[in-house]
């Protein structure tokens, strides 16, 4: 039968199916990439406003990372500047000037957490620079 749980688990694993086409796309490089990504974006946005209603109608199923701020402010605010100015390079076609973004941000951040993300973006940046 169906109810807010039933709902809110199929919503779940929906998320993390379409997160994983958007990881594929990426990495297949399916044309056209962004996109393609972005709307999938746009399907997951919407997935995470109806699961919002649910967590009005049953708190206890809300994660209970949704519950605390981030312990990182101030990392997640540089590498979300970081990241824009590092994805204009990379819109422009510019992997070298993308990559050198995320080294001086390396040069900036002390969390491991944020500096593991930008050394994934790295990586990921320098297989598109050699292609």
């Amino acid at each position: 039968m169906a109810s807010p749980e039933s709902i809110h688990q199929l919503l779940t694993v929906a998320a993390r199916l379409l997160d994983s086409a958007a990881s594929e796309i990426r990495d297949a490089k399916l044309e056209p990439v962004r996109e393609n990504i972005g709307q999938i974006g746009e399907i997951l946005a919407r997935i995470f406003e109806i699961e919002q209603q649910i967590y009005l109608l049953r708190p206890e199923l809300k994660p209970a990372y949704l519950n605390s701020p981030s312990p990182y402010p101030d990392s997640n605010r540089l590498l979300t500047r970081f990241m824009f100015e590092a994805c204009q390079f990379e819109d422009a076609g510019e992997f070298g000037r993308a990559i050198e973004k995320y080294e001086e941000y390396l040069l900036l951040e002390e969390s491991t957490h944020h500096r593991e993300i930008a050394e994934a973006e790295i990586r990921r940046l320098s297989e598109r620079n050699d292609d």
